[in-house]
Formats: C-alpha cells, structure tokens, sequence
C-alpha cells in the first residue's frame, strides 16, 4: 500500500488494483493474517497494527469522502503516544473497525471484487463484506533463521533472538524479545551496545 500510494511508486500515487487497475476506493485491511495462530506465526509482531491505521489515511487522501476502509482484527495494539493517532482514525467516518477473524475470502468472478465472511465477535452477526482490495498484514519473520548464525545464540520459539546471559558476550542488537518497531528496536540495540561496553570494560581492568 505505501508503494502504490506513494507518487514515485509503480501506480504514480494511484492505489490501483493488482488484477485489473480499477481504483481500490474500498479497501478491506485484515490484521494477523497468519499470525498469532499455532499453525503458522504463534507471535504478534507489534508495528501491523499501527502500519494498518496509518494506510487508512492514504486511502482518505487518495480518494477523500468516497475512500472506505474496514479494519478486520482481534485486538488493535496502540500504545504510548500512538493512542492519539488510534482515536483519530476512530473518529474518521471513513473508517470502520470489525471485530473479527476473517474466516474465508472469495473473488467476484465478474466484477473482480473480494468478498470477505466471517462472524463479527463483538455481536456475533455474520458477514459477507464485499471490498476492492484486501490488504493483508503478515507477520514479521526472521529473516535469517537463528540456527544459521555463526554463534551460539538462544532463540524463542518463533526463532527471534533472546538476550544472552551477561556473561556470554553476545548480544542481539536490535532483533531480541521478538518482533519490534521501530522505537523499540532502537531501545533494543542500545542496550546491546551497552552491555557491550560493559564487558569490555569489565575484561580491560580484569587484565590490567
């Protein structure tokens, strides 16, 4: 979606459907596709959310009183200063939120459009939603496997790296404790580097 709505991006700016160019002016965006779920990503990767409710806006601006989105999700993850951006796309008419884990997604083989069913959580209502385009928000990987590093490392059960004993000497910059946004990754990384120079610091006056 940011390389569609972005006028250097293949679509000049245009948010454009894949299969066929029409313009995507209702969008459906389903939150934890494939993850949290034991048969596929078991974690949360904490940045889809806020990723999601930012893309509304693109629609809104690409589009004005005519752009629809429907947020699909278990539970929306807007914490700290993000809680104001959350209210704010609440308050959008544009925007609607539906408490649901997608069950099945067809496509309209005449019109092109997908067609989204499941059970609304919040009343229980079923639903067969039709909408231009549905933007899935995948979890996010590892994109080197914890095994393949040249290092004794400790990985969670999602393969991400675990922070190391103080002893070890090994410190995961910016990856450890899971998925991580931004802030959080930064936060990550300079409490590596830290630690770092700690056992450094610590092994320079060993030896003197």
């Amino acid at each position: 979606m940011p390389r569609r709505s972005s006028p250097h991006g293949p679509t000049g700016g245009r948010i454009l459907r894949p299969s066929d160019g029409k313009e995507a002016k209702n969008v459906a965006f389903i939150q934890c596709a494939g993850s949290r779920d034991e048969n596929h990503l078991r974690h949360c990767s904490r940045i889809c959310c806020m990723a999601s409710l930012k893309q509304t806006n693109y629609v809104r601006e690409s589009f004005g009183a005519e752009g629809k989105s429907t947020i699909y999700y278990i539970d929306i993850r807007a914490i700290d200063r993000f809680e104001d951006f959350y209210a704010k796309v609440l308050a959008d008419p544009g925007v609607k939120f539906v408490k649901s884990k997608v069950a099945k997604i067809e496509e309209d083989q005449k019109t092109g459009d997908v067609v989204l069913h499941g059970v609304d959580t919040e009343g229980y209502h079923r639903y067969e939603n039709r909408h231009d385009l549905a933007v899935l928000a995948i979890g996010m990987e590892p994109s080197v496997p914890a095994h393949a590093i040249p290092a004794e490392v400790v990985a969670d059960s999602s393969g991400f790296i675990e922070a190391s004993s103080a002893a070890s000497g090994l410190f995961g910059a910016g990856c450890a404790t899971n998925a991580l946004d931004v802030n959080r990754a930064v936060q990550s990384a300079t409490a590596a580097a830290l630690r770092a120079i700690q056992v450094i610091n610590k092994t320079a006056r060993a030896e003197v």
